[in-house]
């Protein structure tokens, strides 16, 4: 994966979120619809910005680490 894919990704995940949260608090959308988008969004978030955070910049991808 690519560090601006990676940032994409991540970005959208928190935008996500952040828009059911607003949407939730204008009463468009029931609580509990805000709250299971977060709970999924807010993992992708964390581990793409944190890939993204760890990648080099270039053409490279980011290297397999592992078990």
């Amino acid at each position: 994966m690519k560090k601006r894919n990676a940032l994409i990704v991540g970005l959208a995940a928190g935008v996500i979120a952040a828009v059911a949260g607003a949407l939730a608090a204008l009463g468009y959308l029931p609580a509990i619809v805000a709250e299971l988008v977060a709970i999924v969004a807010f993992p992708v978030f964390v581990i793409f910005i944190a890939l993204w955070w760890n990648a080099k910049s270039g053409e490279e991808d980011i290297p397999f680490i592992g078990y």
